[in-house]
């Protein structure tokens, strides 16, 4: 193409972090007029045009498709590849293909960088943490020498954002830097003379102006109120018709400039409560989506900012039931939030504030059904809560509780949706029965939940809403299914709610909780053909699941269960590279999972469970096939300070924690098995101490005696194991 024959003049990429960079300068390249005197000039592309319009920035431009191909074609059709760099950048996968495809096949000289934090080259420097260029661009050579693409830095104390914007324009139109500023220079002070002899006129007539200026403040005002009404309408009844259709991301844009309007108003002015309380209501709905995208960080933000709004509203009308619910409502998104992260203790205290304002609401009004919903839903988070801490005895009744309301209430046409909603407390009990043995019942109490959002999906076969909570309540029916053991009712549950799922995410992409969904699922087939003996199968399903969780994790790797699932993965990867003597592949899996935890150790309990599991894979390794004792021991030290650290009853599961400390004590040379750790299922992350046993009682080896080894005869459920133990 020549420089006149491209859709667009240039291709801006970027990490999601770094998006209001991007924002601004999408906006600066496409408003900017090019000096007159520059007009149909020679220039490097051919004659300079009048605007740099439309500029092809990827995530708003791409609608919902084949991404890498919509990717491709605007990145030929645009004349100049703009790269937004930063440490963000440096680490995004997808930054990095779109780079990488890009010096695949267009010139490097049409590259242009954008430097907003950290330097080129830094992790050659020893310092990686620093580092703005992707791999892709970093590795790249011209004739053999290393790339050094034309670059302009936001920093102050470097070109400033002036100067930065001027010479991206530069870049895009094929002219000198200096040419363009001069230029640029003198239109400007063209238009300010032009301004100043306005301003004489202008004054002329201020003192008329002034006399209109009440009348239209009190206009602004009441524009700027319908204005946010709009908004809210937009995030709350057009959400309530998109969410059953699965067509969220419609409302993605607005919520972005929603969020950059409120962030602009009110410099210094009061806007009154009325427009304080439409605003903070459009923030929460802001926030509700942006979990549904997977976007946790910028929902906080905005339910942060609704909180605090909201606060100080009913603070100073304390009788106003409507802003009394309101502030309830951004209690339970804000403790949803810290629930999600594993921040029990916040979830806690919000859920109590969200619960004591329905208790509240219902005492003004007892008639109303629906704070008596709320009161419920109240209820629900904190039992929810006691699961999480394994306070299983505690839960139960509080389940009971609210199952016995919601039946009371679904036969009421006004609330029967909401009703169903709060049936989701049948899953939640089943859980719990099954983490207190009572297996049978527990089950009879999944099927119950699956069975009756089945006929929910079958009488309204197009609301989305209901086909996500059929899919989930199928994944905790699956997931139990296989910790008891069941693997009919895995593949049945796997199989039924795959097929939702594949659906959900056709219809909605952008939707995280419907990927998330479709990985549990994956998870949930590969676990039960593992359990029917079907390898290549599991391994097949196993794999699918890994790729999910790449996308996820690149989206969000910060999702507590995102991260728990990964290790699910890589555990059943390793099982299966043991079962045929595939100890490559175990390294492999192996070398992927310490990378994985390694990248930081949080905070949160679980992780470091996941910690020390990754670890005592590499400990077998090193005392059973290398013979490394070196390594033993740092491995050794890492899975014990991990799970000294792990706090039982902040873990996910307690046995997962017990059976980690029985594997460390069998290869420190403990000679029995606690009965805490001993599996009882055939679930392949329960089951992982029998197979040690097994994997190791052939060797030559004074870690194991011989007493232990009789106590865990050859597994029949998968011969190849009892097949190569002697051989091995």
């Amino acid at each position: 193409m020549t420089g006149s024959n491209y859709k667009y003049p240039g291709f801006i990429s970027y990490s999601h972090r770094d998006r209001k960079v991007a924002e601004w300068l999408h906006r600066a390249l496409e408003n900017y007029r090019v000096p007159k005197r520059l007009v149909g000039s020679a220039g490097q592309f051919g004659p300079v045009p009048a605007r740099l319009y439309p500029i092809f920035r990827d995530r708003e431009e791409l609608s919902a498709g084949a991404l890498a191909e919509q990717l491709r074609l605007a990145i030929a059709q645009s004349r100049c590849y703009i790269l937004i760099c930063s440490p963000h950048a440096a680490t995004s996968r997808w930054v990095n293909e779109e780079v990488e495809h890009f010096l695949s096949v267009r010139d490097p000289a049409s590259l242009l960088c954008l430097i907003v934090d950290g330097e080129p080259n830094a992790t050659a420097k020893g310092h990686p943490e620093r580092e703005c260029f992707p791999p892709a661009l970093r590795n790249a050579t011209v004739n053999g020498l290393p790339l050094e693409p034309m670059a302009a830095q936001l920093d102050d104390d470097a070109d400033g954002r002036d100067n930065a914007r001027l010479k991206i324009i530069a870049g895009l139109l094929g002219v000198g830097f200096d040419e363009l500023k001069r230029r640029d220079l003198i239109a400007r002070n063209r238009r300010l003379a032009v301004l100043t002899g306005l301003s004489l006129g202008v004054a002329a007539v201020t003192v008329a102006l002034a006399i209109f200026a009440v009348l239209a403040q009190r206009e602004a005002e009441h524009s700027r109120q319908q204005g946010e009404e709009l908004i809210g309408f937009m995030l709350g009844d057009l959400r309530g018709k998109l969410e059953p259709l699965g067509k969220l991301d419609i409302l993605d844009a607005v919520g972005d400039r929603a969020t950059a309007y409120f962030a602009g108003l009110d410099r210094g002015s009061d806007p009154g409560p009325r427009a304080l309380a439409a605003r903070a209501k459009a923030l929460r709905q802001i926030g509700e989506v942006r979990f549904a995208q997977g976007r946790p960080a910028d929902a906080v933000e905005t339910l942060s900012a609704a909180l605090k709004l909201q606060r100080d509203l009913v603070a100073a009308a304390p009788d106003d039931n409507a802003l009394l619910f309101e502030l309830g409502q951004t209690e339970f998104w804000v403790g949803y939030a810290g629930w999600r992260a594993g921040q029990f203790d916040q979830a806690e205290t919000n859920f109590l504030a969200y619960q004591a304002i329905s208790q509240k609401l219902v005492s003004r009004d007892p008639a109303n059904l629906s704070w008596q919903i709320e009161v419920a839903y109240a209820l629900n988070n904190l039992a929810i809560l006691a699961f999480e801490r394994h306070r299983y005895t505690e839960a139960l009744p509080l389940f009971e509780q609210v199952v016995a309301k919601a039946r009371g209430l679904v036969d009421d046409a006004a609330l029967a949706s909401e009703a169903t909603k709060l049936l989701g407390a049948l899953s939640w009990q089943g859980s719990t029965l099954l983490r207190l043995g009572r297996n049978a019942e527990a089950l009879a109490k999944l099927q119950e939940h699956a069975d009756l959002l089945r006929a929910r999906v079958q009488a309204q076969p197009d609301d989305q809403w209901q086909r996500y909570a059929l899919a989930f309540s199928l994944s905790t029916l699956g997931y139990s299914a296989l910790d008891t053991g069941d693997t009919a009712i895995a593949l049945s549950a796997g199989t039924e709610g795959a097929a939702l799922a594949k659906q959900m995410v056709s219809a909605d992409p952008s939707n995280y909780d419907y990927r998330q969904t479709l990985l549990m699922h994956s998870q949930i087939l590969a676990g039960a053909e593992f359990q029917a003996n079907r390898m290549e199968a599991a391994a097949s399903e196993n794999a699918e699941s890994l790729r999910l969780l790449n996308d996820l994790l690149a989206h969000d790797g910060t999702n507590r269960e995102t991260r728990r699932r990964y290790m699910t993965a890589a555990q059943l990867a390793y099982e299966m590279a043991w079962l045929r003597h595939d100890v490559a592949q175990a390294r492999s899996v192996v070398d992927e999972a310490l990378g994985f935890v390694g990248k930081v150790l949080p905070d949160a309990k679980p992780d470091r469970v996941d910690y020390a599991q990754a670890h005592l894979y590499a400990l077998e390794l090193a005392v059973y096939e290398d013979h490394d004792e070196v390594a033993a021991q740092v491995h050794r030290e890492a899975a014990r300070n991990a799970l000294t650290d792990a706090d039982e009853s902040q873990a996910d599961d307690a046995h997962a924690s017990a059976r980690l400390r029985a594997l460390l004590g069998l290869m420190s040379g403990a000679d029995h098995i606690p009965a805490a750790a001993q599996p009882n299922t055939k679930a392949p992350w329960t089951y992982s101490v029998q197979r040690f046993v097994e994997r190791h009682c052939g060797k030559p080896n004074a870690l194991l005696n011989k007493q232990l080894c009789s106590q865990y005869p050859p597994d029949a459920q998968h011969p190849r194991l009892s097949k190569t133990r002697d051989d091995r």
